[in-house]
């Protein structure tokens, strides 16, 4: 054998042996010919607190969310159940009370992310994102009736994140809190009576029919 071709066998050799060396001890490394996944199934449970507004009622309330989602690198496709007070403020002579169940889906995109989400090992990040949705209301009154009506979402917030390695399929588990902003808009019922002012005005005109709940989220998040 010349030396050429010994030389050819002996890189080679060095260079397999390199390779078998990094799979072993490296425990961070994906698989050979396992391709790493951003994708993944969320789930999510949290408290609203804030204001829910029907009609003229539109008092504090109280109350709590729960989504499922499947995510695609920075976009996440969620359904969401929201069940929470509605009612008159503690300073109105006669109060009504009741409920409302919400249920809908969501479009949530991330536009901003720390951490390194690429690596194969585990870590922490902080994730910012926004999201759109649509469902349908449902409010039973305690003294009776009900309403059922569409609305829409916007929210705004940030969570979490701590994922731990990669397994033989690239995915991974992951864990956090959250945080956010979240605003239900909806058409009210027509209300009864003539135009009026309520303050000093140049026309007067009836209450607006535009319903606009806001509350403050928090929770926590997990899935693979």
């Amino acid at each position: 054998m010349t030396t050429t071709p010994r030389i050819a066998v002996a890189l080679a050799f060095l260079s397999a042996t390199a390779s078998a060396n990094t799979l072993a001890t490296d425990g961070y490394a994906s698989p050979p010919g396992v391709a790493k996944s951003d994708s993944r199934v969320e789930g999510r449970v949290g408290m609203l607190i804030g204001g829910a507004d029907v009609g003229d009622a539109d008092g504090f309330s109280l109350g709590f969310d729960g989504g499922l989602g499947y995510r695609m690198g920075d976009v996440t496709l969620r359904a969401r159940f929201d069940y929470y007070k509605v009612g008159d403020g503690a300073d109105e002579l006669l109060q009504r009370h009741g409920r409302a169940t919400r249920v809908g889906g969501a479009l949530r995109y991330s536009f901003a992310r720390t951490g390194d989400k690429d690596s194969d090992g585990g870590g922490v990040g902080i994730d910012f994102w926004g999201e759109a949705g649509m469902g349908m209301e449902h409010v039973a009154w305690r003294q009776g009736g009900v309403l059922d009506r569409p609305s829409g979402e916007l929210a705004v917030g940030f969570e979490v994140d701590g994922y731990g390695r990669r397994n033989e399929r690239g995915a991974r588990r992951h864990a956090g809190y959250f945080m956010g902003f979240r605003t239900l808009m909806a058409q009210g019922p027509e209300m009864d009576g003539p135009a009026t002012c309520g303050g000093p005005c140049t026309k007067p005109t009836k209450p607006s029919r535009t319903d606009l709940s806001m509350f403050f989220e928090m929770g926590l998040h997990w899935g693979r």
